[in-house]
């Protein structure tokens, strides 16, 4: 298991944000596995994800067949895998070049040899993602695979500090990727009335970048979004986003200038901390 800090590089943003819109299609097709075979939830939890640190790629949720088996998707290969319950790959498909058709395809013929019904699988979402070409006839392709590794960078640090700091506090979650907005995150609940809308917690976690920022950043927002003053955050070189949603910010440009691994952690852990000692004290 690597259980440490990845070096971030930081390749051409421009490169950055067409990886993202590749992989946000992609894992729609890691998503639709759990979603077609597990029972429905209501936060759609049946079809979330995870970072796996053994395997440094993103993984579904486990589904029973003929054997008990997942979905993942590498962020370092582009390749979408299926893998048995002791990690032993039992088919894969490269994702460069192909199309959305292919991998369904592919699909479908694996699962029919798994013993799953193969016709239950389809990538009818309960959500609105961007129009992106590769949802139609466009083949998937990713030029700078840099860019694509640094995106794995990104998911890998952010689960390894998330991880430690969800193991000091009492109600903590667990780290979950979520294909609607591909971003992953835990949450610290503080007062759970049982109705979303009463109860009181804090999400912390790492967006590779929306229609708000065309970069990836680090977050900390709580629920209900907080009344008082909010502290200043230049300290920690990170603000607060108030458009449609409240929470502290860090976007990754602002390690840059960081060129080692104990360097980049540290700021981005006492980003975490700040906000979440303040989320704290005033919800």
């Amino acid at each position: 298991m690597n259980k440490d800090w990845q070096l971030l590089t930081f390749p051409d943003q421009a490169d950055l944000s067409r990886v993202r819109e590749q992989y946000h299609q992609a894992i729609q097709n890691v998503a639709a596995v759990g979603r077609s075979f597990l029972p429905p939830s209501d936060e759609d939890e049946n079809a979330n994800l995870e970072w796996d640190f053994d395997l440094q790629r993103i993984v579904g949720r486990w589904v029973e067949a003929d054997i008990k088996f997942r979905s993942s998707i590498s962020l370092q290969k582009f390749e979408v895998y299926l893998v048995d319950e002791h990690l032993q790959t039992i088919s894969s498909i490269a994702m460069q070049d192909i199309r959305q058709t292919d991998v369904m395809v592919w699909l479908e013929h694996e699962l029919s040899k798994l013993g799953a019904d193969f016709s239950k699988i389809n990538l009818a979402y309960p959500y609105a993602i961007p129009e992106y070409p590769t949802a139609k006839k466009e083949s998937f392709h990713i030029e700078n695979m840099e860019a694509s590794l640094e995106l794995s960078r990104l998911y890998h640090n952010t689960s390894l500090l998330l991880r430690s700091m969800m193991n000091q506090e009492e109600n903590g979650s667990e780290i979950k990727c979520w294909p609607h907005h591909f971003d992953i995150a835990a949450r610290v609940t503080l007062l759970d009335t049982g109705d979303p809308e009463t109860s009181r917690s804090i999400n912390m976690g790492m967006s590779p970048g929306d229609k708000y920022y065309d970069e990836p950043y680090f977050y900390c927002s709580p629920w209900p979004y907080p009344m008082k003053n909010l502290i200043d955050l230049s300290d920690v070189q990170a603000h607060w986003h108030q458009d449609e949603w409240v929470g502290a910010v860090l976007p990754v440009s602002q390690l840059s200038g960081l060129n080692l691994i104990q360097d980049q952690r540290r700021r981005v852990l006492k980003f975490y901390n700040t906000a979440l000692k303040f989320l704290k004290e005033v919800l």
